[in-house]
């Protein structure tokens, strides 16, 4: 996420930070610098506000550095000292959405479900840009109050309050910024921390010697294992060439990850239809899969917003299945496991999203066809993944996976979290 920097009167604030949320409350600082020492992130912000703890992390690489102000903590505080106006008065807000114009010309836009800053949900670009994430955001639904500049009023969301960036920002009775320290970022390693890095350093020196020992025996071994190997692949691709493979690419013919996850983020409708409470909302290649509990509401209510809804015989569930219609894509050439997976898994790291792999075994029937037929084994490897989106829309997910060979099985959003299945292809 790209930092941003303006100016307002004599200070420096600064959007684009990468929020995540701290668990351990007695020491939220030595948290937040182990976690940016992890995301390769040198700069934090700690903001605590309503119970909640997060840290904001950028990089001075970007162009941040220490000390300047952190726009979004000081909204979100802002926001719980003071309310916002919905729903016919003013109330403490959980969830909210704010798209703001910068002094400079550019928007902000801010994002907080459950008084937490979504991963992505900070970040400054032009207005066409902000608009577009504001009300893709805005489909999702739950969002108490959108704050944002007077000329978004016309636009018809639901409890707008007009707000303009400098109205957040505590001023002094001669007009000039409050500013507070702990709106600053602070550097994420200090002189404390790096003697165990150094002592770990000094154990590593004293351990190499005896270890280049083990591994020059070792290597002779690996040698001599390496050149029977090649002399048996060379074999087993004499073997491949003499005789065509019998099943098809199950790669070819779906569509790619980036089309897939568009279509199901579009698509997700009906989040309260007729009352009814949204349980599961499964997307796939062929289809859309809804799953509503009555929550109190009446049939007559969701057929009058979904027709095609079908019923249990209790009349306490519905289900919807509606059709999709995506272009596929024809199968193509496959990367080695390690150039395909390890940008996908070190983006997500970088993400701080949890990823899950696992080898799926060829299937029996297949395996029982090859021994029939002499074919050979089919000429790639399948790993199932899956993973949450930890606030992201699948869409942004996508992008990550849309590599040579990754295809996406299911894509599902319960009470409005989205996890993505799938399978990897490789050489």
């Amino acid at each position: 996420m790209a930092i941003h920097i303006i100016q307002i009167e004599k200070h420096r604030f600064v959007c684009g930070l990468f929020w995540q949320s701290l668990s351990r409350p007695r020491e939220l600082a030595r948290e937040a610098r182990e976690l940016g020492a992890k995301i390769d992130s040198d700069l934090y912000v700690l903001r605590t506000d309503q119970s909640t703890a997060q840290a904001g992390f950028g990089q001075s690489a970007d162009g941040a550095r220490r000390g300047m102000f952190s726009l979004g903590a000081i909204i979100s505080k802002t926001l719980a000292l003071e309310g916002a106006y919905f729903d016919g008065e003013k109330q403490r807000v959980h969830n909210w959405l704010a798209a703001l114009r910068l002094p400079d010309g550019m928007w902000a836009y801010f994002a907080a479900r459950d008084a937490n800053f979504l991963p992505n949900g900070d970040f400054a670009g032009t207005r066409e840009e902000v608009m577009e994430r504001l009300h893709s955001d805005y489909g999702l639904g739950g969002w108490s109050v959108v704050l944002g500049d007077a000329e978004l009023s016309d636009y018809g969301f639901h409890n707008f309050e007009a707000r303009t960036v400098e109205s957040f920002i505590p001023h002094r009775k001669d007009g000039r910024i409050r500013a507070h320290r702990w709106w600053g970022l602070q550097p994420v390693h200090t002189r404390g921390n790096r003697w165990p890095a150094l002592a770990a350093a000094v154990l590593a020196l004293a351990l190499a010697g005896g270890w280049v020992h083990v591994q020059r025996l070792r290597a002779e071994q690996r040698a001599a294992q390496a050149a029977e190997e090649a002399r048996i692949a060379e074999r087993q691709a004499v073997l491949r060439r003499a005789a065509p493979s019998v099943q098809p690419p199950p790669w070819g013919g779906k569509p790619t990850p980036t089309s897939l996850a568009r279509a199901c983020v579009d698509g997700l409708g009906h989040l309260a239809a007729g009352g009814w409470l949204l349980d599961e909302y499964v997307c796939t290649a062929d289809t859309a899969s809804y799953a509503w509990s009555r929550h109190g509401s009446t049939l007559d209510l969701l057929r009058a917003e979904v027709p095609d809804a079908v019923f249990d015989l209790g009349g306490e569930k519905a289900t919807l299945a509606v059709p999709l219609r995506l272009e596929r894509r024809p199968p193509e050439a496959l990367l080695e496991r390690r150039a395909l997976m390890e940008p996908i898994i070190s983006g997500l790291q970088h993400m701080g999203i949890a990823f899950r792999i696992a080898s799926v075994p060829p299937a029996a029937a297949t395996q029982q066809a090859q021994t029939q037929t002499r074919a050979p084994a089919p000429q790639w490897q399948a790993y199932s993944f899956s993973c949450d989106s930890q606030g992201l829309l699948p869409t942004a997910l996508a992008e990550l996976l849309d590599r040579p060979g990754v295809r996406i099985d299911r894509i599902v959003n319960r009470a409005g979290h989205w996890s993505i299945e799938g399978v990897m292809y490789v050489k």
